[in-house]
C-alpha cells in the first residue's frame, strides 16, 4: 500500500524573498542552456544555481558543480533564506492556467511518499527513462541531501475524497501565492490539522500512485536510498531517505492537462536520408497524404497543422510528419496493419498508442534506429510546441519531425496497471510542476512521524 505522509517543508523565507517569480523555475529538464542563464541572472537565490549547476575548469571529485550546489544549499539555509516549517505538514497546491482559451486550476498536494520498487504496483511508472539524466541527478542528490523538485504522481480517485477531505484543513490565507515566470498563478497552503492529515494519510493508503512526469528522479532516489541503507544498516524504516517528495494529482480531475512531446529526427544517420525512399517505405503501413508546404514559422502555418491533428484525434493512429525542405504529410495507419504486426509483438495496451506505432513502425523497422539510437538525445529530442519543431527544422537542428495527439489519461493508467512502459516521453503532463515552492531536506538520521 502507498504510504503517504505530511512533513516539514523547506521552502523560501517571504521576508528574505518577496518575489517569488523570481527564484522558482520548470524542472531541470524543460531549462535549456539560455534559459538557465536568464534564471541565473534574475535573482541570486534563484533554484536553478541548485538544480542546474555549471561545470568549471578544474573540477574534480571533490570539488565540483554538485558540491558546489550543496554548498549553497547549506549557505541559503544558514541565512535564513530558506527556512523549514516547525511541524509536519501537507501542502495543498492550485495551479491556475489557461489552456484552449479556458482558463483551469489543476489541485495536487505536496507530500512526502514511501519508496517502493518500481515492480512492486504501489508506485507505477508508464515511461522509460535516459541513463545519463540519472547518473547526473544522483550526484547532485548524494551532494545535496534534498529534493529539490517534487516528482509528479497521479492516483485514482473518482469521488474526489483525498482532496475534499484537505479542503476541510486549508487555513484563511495561504503559504504563499504569486504569478511565476511561465504566467501560471500559483497558491499553496500549509495543511497541519491533526485530523485531516490522518484522513487524507488513511484515503491514500489503499490507492495506486502513477507517475506522470519524474521517472528519473524516482529512479534516483531509489539508487541512493540503496546507499544510505549500506551506509546506515540500523537505520529504521521511517529514515528519511526512505522517502522521496512528491507532487499527488488526482487522475479524475476534470483540470489534468496532458500535451504530446513531438519527436525530432537528427544526427549523421538521417543526413543522407532520400525522401522518395522514405515515402515509399511508409506507403507500406500507412496511408500518405500531403500537406500543403509550409510556410515562414508562424502561427498562421501552426495552426493549421494543429488543426490537422484535431481532425483525426480519436479516430485511429494518425500524425503528421514534417522534412525534406519544410514539406508535410498526414501519416493514417493502414487498416489491419496493428493487428497484423503490432497485436502480435506487444500487449494490446501499447498497441493502440500512437507513439508505440511511431516507435516501433518508422523508428526502428523504417529508420532501423535501435534502443541505443533513441536514448541519443542527440538523435531523438522532444518539444510540446509545434512552432519549435518548425525552428529545429529550418535551423538544421533536427532533419524529421512527427507531430502526435496527446496520449489520452485512461491509456496511461492502463499500461501502467499493466506493468508495461512507454518510449520516453510519451506523455507531457501540463503545465509542469514549478521547482522552488517546497523543497524536502533528507537527513539520513531523521525518521518521519506517521499520523497513525
Amino acid at each position: 500500500m502507498a504510504q503517504v505522509v505530511p512533513f516539514r517543508g523547506l521552502h523560501y523565507n517571504l521576508a528574505r524573498i518577496p518575489h517569488l517569480e523570481e527564484v522558482v523555475t520548470p524542472p531541470y529538464d524543460v531549462i535549456r542552456p539560455q534559459e538557465r542563464e536568464s534564471f541565473a541572472a534574475r535573482n541570486p537565490y534563484n533554484m536553478v544555481h541548485l538544480i542546474l549547476p555549471q561545470a568549471r575548469p578544474g573540477d574534480d571529485l571533490l570539488h565540483n558543480r554538485y558540491t558546489r550546489a550543496a554548498a549553497l544549499f547549506r549557505q541559503w539555509q544558514k541565512e535564513q533564506v530558506l527556512v523549514r516549517d516547525p511541524q509536519p505538514a501537507f501542502y495543498y497546491w492550485e495551479t491556475e492556467f489557461e489552456h484552449l482559451g479556458k482558463m483551469r486550476t489543476r489541485t495536487g498536494l505536496a507530500a512526502l511518499v514511501r519508496l517502493e520498487p518500481l515492480s512492486g504496483g504501489v508506485i507505477r511508472p508508464h515511461e522509460q527513462t535516459f541513463s545519463a539524466p540519472k547518473a547526473d541527478r544522483l550526484e547532485l542528490l548524494k551532494s545535496s541531501q534534498a529534493n529539490f523538485s517534487p516528482i509528479f504522481s497521479i492516483f485514482p480517485d473518482p469521488r474526489n475524497l483525498v482532496m475534499d477531505q484537505l479542503r476541510q484543513g486549508l487555513p484563511e490565507a495561504p503559504l504563499m501565492a504569486f504569478e511565476d515566470t511561465g504566467g501560471y498563478f500559483q497558491r499553496l497552503f500549509r495543511v497541519t490539522a491533526a485530523p485531516v492529515l490522518k484522513a487524507v494519510h488513511q484515503a491514500l493508503k489503499h490507492l495506486p500512485l502513477f507517475i506522470a512526469d519524474g521517472h528519473h528522479r524516482y529512479e534516483t532516489s531509489l539508487a541512493y536510498q540503496k546507499l544510505l541503507k549500506k551506509s546506515y544498516p540500523k537505520a529504521s524504516p521511517r529514515a528519511a531517505f526512505n522517502y522521496v517528495l512528491m507532487y499527488l494529482s488526482n487522475i479524475y480531475d476534470p483540470d489534468l492537462v496532458i500535451l504530446m512531446a513531438h519527436r525530432l529526427l537528427g544526427g549523421r544517420r538521417l543526413k543522407h536520408l532520400e525522401e522518395s525512399w522514405l515515402l515509399t517505405r511508409l506507403n507500406e503501413y500507412f496511408e500518405v497524404t500531403p500537406l500543403p508546404a509550409a510556410s515562414p514559422t508562424g502561427n498562421p502555418y501552426e495552426a493549421f497543422l494543429q488543426q490537422n491533428l484535431d481532425e483525426v484525434a480519436g479516430q485511429g493512429t494518425s500524425f503528421i510528419l514534417l522534412g525534406f525542405g519544410r514539406q508535410a504529410w498526414r501519416l493514417h495507419l493502414r487498416p489491419g496493419v496493428r493487428q497484423k504486426l503490432l497485436s502480435r509483438q506487444m500487449h494490446p495496451a501499447l498497441a493502440q498508442l500512437d507513439v508505440v506505432v511511431l516507435n516501433y513502425l518508422i523508428f526502428e523497422k523504417i529508420l532501423g534506429l535501435d534502443a541505443k539510437a533513441q536514448d541519443d538525445q542527440e538523435t531523438c529530442k522532444y518539444t510540446s510546441k509545434i512552432g519549435e519543431a518548425l525552428t529545429a527544422l529550418s535551423q538544421g537542428e533536427a532533419s524529421l519531425a512527427f507531430l502526435l495527439n496527446p496520449t489520452h489519461i485512461q491509456q496511461v493508467q492502463e499500461v501502467a496497471e499493466a506493468s508495461l512502459i512507454m518510449p520516453r516521453k510519451s506523455t507531457y503532463f501540463y503545465p509542469k510542476v514549478m521547482t522552488g515552492l517546497i523543497l524536502n531536506p533528507i537527513d539520513p538520521k531523521e525518521e518521519i512521524v506517521i499520523p497513525d
